[in-house]
Order: C-alpha cells, then sequence, then structure tokens
C-alpha cells in the first residue's frame, strides 16, 4: 500500500473491521454521475478553479496528476460526504471518484471505448477519457441513468467473460430543482410553478417569462426563457425527461409520446429532427455548469441536484407547492416497486439480456419507474452504484461491499445534503437490497 496502515490499529476501528469482516485494504477507484456527488463527495469541487471533476480521499495519492483534485468534505455546515464517512469508518480504505456524468460511467464500466485509467481532468477540461484510476475497469460507477438493454449488451460483449453480470444499486433520491436567473429589476425574484407550467415551458408553449399563464407580475417585456440543458449523457437528464414524459404527455396540449426519456435532454425533446422552438438555449457539461449559466445568464431557466443550485447561491422554483430542498430523510418505497434482473429502456422494463446465470442477472436491481413518491416535491431522480458480480479481487470484495452497504446502514450512514434522502424507509426494501450486495460482490 502507498499509505502507513498503523493508524488502523485504533481500537474503535479495529472493533468496526472485524464486526465488517475486513482483513485487507483497498483504495476504491470510481465515477459517473454528477448528481450525487454533493452527497457522496461534497461540494469543495466547487471552490477550486479551475473546478475540479475528480474529488478523492487525502489518503488516495496515486496516480499523481497535473490538475485540480478536491478533497472530500463540504465548504459550509457540518455535514459529511458519504465517502467521507466511510473512510473513518473503514480506515485501511478510501474512495476516489470523478464527475463524468452517468453516460460516460457506463462506458467506462461497459470498457466502451473508455477505460477507469484514462484521464478524469478539470470540469472546464476536455471530456473525461476517465477516472484517472490506476487499473482500466473500475471498482464502481454512479449513475442516476439506470442500466439499459444497450448498456447491458455492451456489457455482455466486452466484459462478460471475466465479470459475469453487473451489479446495480439504489443509494438516494435527490430532488431535481429548477433554477432560474432571478432579477429584482423585473422583479422576477420567485417562482411557483405548476406540473402544467413545467409542462408548458419544455413543449416551447411557453417561452416567455411575461406569458400571463405563468402569472407573474413582471416590468418590462419581453423575456425570453432561455433553456440551459445537459450536453453530455446525463442520469439527471434522464431522471428529468422521465418526468416530462410521465406527466405531460398527452396532456396540456402535449402530444402523447411528446417527450421520450433520455440521459441525453436533446435527444428527448427533438421533435421533426431540432429542438423545441424555444427563445434561445444553452447546452453546458455537468450540473454544475448548467447552473453556472443559469446564474450569469438573464431569464435562464435549467435543471440541477437541488444541492448543486443551493451551493452556488441560484433561486429555483418549487412546483406544486412543495420546495426541493425539503425532501424528508428517508423516503419509503415498497419492496413490490424493487425490482431483479430488470433494466430500464425509457420508460419500459425488460429482463437483462444475455446468457449469466439467473442468480447473476438478478443482482440487477431496480427501482420502478412507476413507484409512488407522494406528498413530496415531485422531480426526483434514483441514482445508483453499480459494479461487477465477479472478478473485483480479493482486495476489493469486502471494501466494495461495505461502502455499498453503508447506503442502508441507519447507525452509521451520514446525513445527506438538503434535498437528499435515502431509499429504505421501508425494512423489507432495505433488507432486500443488503441482501443482494452480500450476495453480489465476489
Amino acid at each position: 500500500m502507498h499509505r502507513n496502515k498503523l493508524h488502523i490499529s485504533l481500537l474503535a476501528v479495529s472493533v468496526l473491521m472485524a464486526a465488517a469482516g475486513s482483513a485487507t485494504a483497498a483504495d476504491l477507484y470510481a465515477g459517473g454521475a454528477t448528481f450525487p456527488a454533493p452527497a457522496y463527495v461534497g461540494d469543495l469541487y466547487n471552490s477550486l478553479t479551475p473546478k475540479a471533476r475528480l474529488s478523492r480521499d487525502a489518503a488516495i495519492t496515486a496516480p499523481a496528476v497535473a490538475f485540480s483534485v478536491a478533497a472530500l468534505g463540504n465548504s459550509t455546515g457540518s455535514n459529511v460526504p458519504v465517502f467521507a464517512k466511510y473512510h473513518t469508518l473503514y480506515a485501511a480504505d478510501a474512495v476516489s471518484y470523478c464527475q463524468t456524468g452517468s453516460g460516460t460511467g457506463k462506458k467506462v464500466l461497459n470498457n466502451d471505448t473508455l477505460v477507469a485509467s484514462g484521464n478524469c481532468g478539470d470540469a472546464s477540461s476536455a471530456a473525461a477519457t476517465g477516472f484517472s484510476a490506476l487499473g482500466t475497469a473500475p471498482d464502481f460507477i454512479g449513475t442516476d441513468s439506470p442500466i439499459s438493454t444497450a448498456d447491458y449488451n455492451t456489457f455482455n460483449t466486452n466484459v462478460s467473460s471475466t465479470r459475469t453480470a453487473i451489479v446495480q444499486i439504489p443509494t438516494i433520491a435527490g430532488a431535481i430543482a429548477l433554477p432560474f436567473k432571478d432579477n429584482a429589476a423585473t422583479g422576477l425574484t420567485s417562482v411557483a410553478l405548476t406540473t402544467q407550467q413545467v409542462c408548458q415551458i419544455y413543449s416551447a408553449q411557453i417561452t416567455d417569462w411575461a406569458d400571463s399563464r405563468l402569472g407573474l407580475t413582471l416590468s418590462g417585456s419581453p423575456h425570453p426563457i432561455t433553456i440551459a440543458y445537459r450536453s453530455d449523457g446525463s442520469g439527471t437528464s434522464f431522471a428529468f425527461t422521465s418526468y416530462l414524459a410521465a406527466q405531460c404527455n398527452g396532456k396540456f396540449g402535449v402530444a402523447a409520446g411528446y417527450f421520450k426519456p433520455d440521459q441525453s435532454f436533446a435527444a428527448a425533446v427533438t421533435q421533426a429532427g431540432s429542438l423545441p422552438a424555444y427563445a434561445a438555449v444553452s447546452p453546458q457539461s455537468g450540473n454544475s455548469g448548467v447552473v453556472s449559466k443559469v446564474k450569469t445568464t438573464t431569464d435562464a431557466l435549467g435543471y440541477a441536484d437541488i444541492a448543486e443550485v443551493l451551493s452556488q447561491g441560484v433561486m429555483y422554483a418549487s412546483v406544486n407547492g412543495f420546495d426541493p430542498a425539503a425532501l424528508p430523510a428517508s423516503i419509503s418505497i415498497t419492496p413490490a416497486n424493487l425490482l431483479s434482473g430488470q433494466v430500464l429502456n425509457g420508460a419500459t422494463t425488460a429482463a437483462v439480456p444475455g446468457s449469466a446465470p439467473a442468480a447473476a442477472k438478478n443482482c440487477l436491481r431496480l427501482v420502478s419507474p412507476t413507484a409512488p413518491i407522494s406528498s413530496a416535491y415531485p422531480i426526483v431522480a434514483i441514482t445508483y452504484v453499480a459494479g461487477y458480480y465477479a472478478g473485483n479481487g480479493a482486495a476489493k470484495i469486502t471494501p466494495i461491499k461495505n461502502l455499498f452497504k453503508l447506503f442502508y446502514d441507519t447507525t452509521n450512514r451520514p446525513a445527506l445534503p438538503t434535498g437528499y434522502a435515502y431509499v429504505d424507509g421501508n425494512a423489507l426494501f432495505r433488507s432486500s437490497v443488503v441482501s443482494s450486495i452480500n450476495s453480489c460482490i465476489n
């Protein structure tokens, strides 16, 4: 190992390690979704210039890189990121996480033109080619765009001979906020939207903040809405467009099938070969890029995780009277809505493809896209960690299990940032997931 392991002899840590059955030390190299980053790694990546795409525990020093790297932690408050808490519980183990977006994360998992040892880079640099890991395969990825048939077929072609199957575990839910550029001079300082108004804006029926259907009292006119959206493959885009498809299609003047859930926002909303007739658009990389653009663009509207919006101090809309910053600490999803061996293709589930044994295929766990989350802010993404059934290596099997199970450890897991919630409010749901983690990481 590349760091001193004497500190693991502390009695309290030794007890924790023994209870977990851990006998080895490991650094875990991962990346993918930007949506859960504030919960996973904290917000210190925002404070660096250029902004960091890579966050990793201070215990990890290899490989050395020439770009900005953020520590795990938060700039304000006492919240401890999940990956930082993991290191305090298992002092010999630590996590490195590169924010690439879910689409790139799945490419790395599937060895689809990208490998984990590729360059992560700064958020201002060219697209990441990997996670800046020591090896070509990741230890896990984060994704809020669940594994699809196409993703799994790519895995079967490239990786299944050594890894057997994909393990996918739900971790947290997060509110997708709608940040807007406030303007005190015109009176655009507070926006309360309904589902109908959200549908009309994103279907380009409403393209100006001064439209009477929004009920805002503004001075001056016009106020054309610039739609800021993710340019990269994004689980945030997938979750947001899934909401649009479920809540808008066939209603409020929106044609049936108008929105199509996709990790590409442009693909999800494209009609007749082009984007809807928005007043203006601004594609941006990463949730932080979307929020930064909204912050500096007159009359802009975007979508991003609420923690990123709050971190950058940008105003956001309520929806149906609910505040995205007011999710409960844990939400309850019934066990019937926790599927096994099912991939998600847009809004439709299908059986995991390939010839792996059923027990291995069932390690792909999926929260049903129709699972209800009632009496709360309605635009919510479920985010997952995904890894491999086999071939993880003796030194990393237990550390990966411990990290995945931390999301379901009601005694030791940390409080999440505002707008995030654990998904295990139902005890049977929790025990089912933990059972999968114990049997599926080999």
